[in-house]
C-alpha cells in the first residue's frame, strides 16, 4: 500500500495578515516564533500593526497564543478607529492627529481599561477575564 504524502505536510504556518472579511484592508500581521529547544520550543506570537512594508509597522504587542495574537490585533483596530473618531470630532488637523498619537500598545491598553471599567470584555460583550494574555 502506498501512502500519498507532499513535502507541504511539513510546513507550519508562520505569519497571519488580518483583515476584516475575505476584500477588506489589512489591519494586522501576526508572526510566529519559535525559541529554545527544537522538540519543546518556547513559542509566542507578535503582533504588529499592517502597512505594506516592515519599515511602516508598529509593534502592538507579544502574545502566548494566536488566538490572544488576533485578539489584541483585533483590539487594536477597534481603539485606533475610536481614538480617530475622538479626534476628529474634536476638528484635530493632520498633524496634531500625528503628534498626539500614542503608541499601537498604549492604545490597546487604553481600549481594554476603558471597557474593562465599564465591566465589559472587547470580544465577548462579558466581565473580562482575570488573566488577559498581550
Amino acid at each position: 500500500m502506498t501512502v500519498s504524502w507532499h513535502p507541504v505536510a511539513n510546513a507550519q504556518p508562520s505569519e497571519w495578515v488580518l483583515s476584516q472579511g475575505a476584500l477588506g484592508t489589512p489591519y494586522a500581521v501576526v508572526r510566529r516564533f519559535a525559541f529554545g529547544d527544537l522538540n519543546r520550543p518556547d513559542v509566542w506570537f507578535r503582533v504588529v500593526t499592517w502597512a505594506p512594508a516592515s519599515e511602516g509597522r508598529e509593534l502592538i504587542g507579544w502574545c502566548r497564543t494566536l488566538e490572544a495574537a488576533a485578539a489584541v490585533a483585533w483590539d487594536h483596530r477597534c481603539a485606533a478607529e475610536s481614538w480617530r473618531h475622538h479626534m476628529a470630532a474634536r476638528r484635530s488637523d493632520a498633524a496634531t492627529m500625528a503628534s498626539k498619537r500614542p503608541s499601537a500598545a498604549e492604545l490597546v491598553r487604553f481600549y481594554r481599561a476603558a471597557l474593562a471599567a465599564q465591566g465589559v470584555h472587547p470580544l465577548r460583550g462579558s466581565p473580562p477575564r482575570t488573566t488577559m494574555e498581550r
